[in-house]
């Protein structure tokens, strides 16, 4: 068996996914990892073996796992990535906050972010796919986002930039 970094969040064997996952189906991980927050986050990836798959999963709204599970290492941000904060016109979320939630704290702070309302699922799924409706779409607002490479490193991107 692969010996695996020790992180200050939770790191579970063979979780059931259909536990996660909105219709409520899915075989389990191999290993669910839930970082405590970004640092914890990048120094597990920069320690976790290079072959060891990773799988990055989001709150589970458009994700269907077969029965056989996912081989390797699902990673779900949780509380640590949720926090949503407005300064003027410019939101700053975290990948784990849920669309309308942004949306909605956005609204209370006077910028029209309305078209994430009916988008279900988390911000970091939304910039990774340009979700969008009503003819808006995430790239025409986005500024940068903050992610953590395959190999632990915590970089921002522009638009743009895979």
């Amino acid at each position: 068996m692969t010996q695996m970094p020790e992180p200050r969040g939770r790191l579970t064997p063979g979780k059931a996914l259909s536990e996660l996952t909105w219709l409520r189906v899915g075989g389990p991980a191999d290993w669910l990892f839930q970082p405590a927050d970004t640092e914890d986050l990048a120094t597990f990836l920069a320690a976790l073996p290079a072959g060891m798959p990773v799988f990055p999963m989001g709150v589970g709204s458009n994700l269907i796992v077969r029965d056989g599970g996912i081989r390797g290492v699902v990673i779900r941000l949780g509380r640590g990535f949720n926090a949503i904060s407005v300064a003027g016109a410019r939101v700053t979320a975290g990948a784990a906050a849920l669309d309308a939630h942004v949306a909605r704290r956005a609204a209370e702070a006077g910028v029209d972010l309305s078209f994430l309302r009916t988008i279900p699922g988390a911000i970091g799924g939304a910039v990774r796919m340009n979700a969008g409706c009503y003819g808006r779409y995430v790239a025409d607002v986005l500024v940068s986002a903050r992610a953590v490479t395959r190999s632990g490193e915590i970089v921002t991107l522009s638009p743009g930039e895979d």
